[in-house]
């Protein structure tokens, strides 16, 4: 087998498992989302924000993107105690708003 052939397999599968890592530029816009959306108001990432809902700050290494996806769709199928309603959004933004959540660890 070719080294680019190699090479290729293993950039198609890291994107494909989440091992490398998410642009900058969809951090922000997760962030942006997540601000947009004053998710603060109830949860609280690095000390900052309410203390109804979970804090978020190590949730990135706690759950996995696909669950991330599900959740903000129907969050009380998920975790039943949870008082959140499902998040009103395109699947882009909710798509950057998984990664950002991630990326908090």
């Amino acid at each position: 087998m070719k080294k680019t052939h190699i090479f290729f397999m293993i950039l198609c599968s890291g994107l494909m498992f989440g091992l490398l890592p998410v642009e900058a530029s969809e951090l922000e816009a997760g962030k942006a989302f997540f601000k947009k959306n004053r998710c603060m108001l109830c949860h609280s990432i690095g000390g900052s924000g309410g203390e109804i809902a979970s804090d978020l700050s190590k949730v990135g290494s706690k759950r996995e993107r696909a669950w991330f996806l599900k959740f903000f769709k129907n969050p009380k199928k998920w975790v039943p105690t949870a008082k959140m309603m499902p998040i009103k959004g395109s699947e882009k933004e909710l798509s950057a708003l998984a990664d950002y959540l991630l990326a908090q660890k």
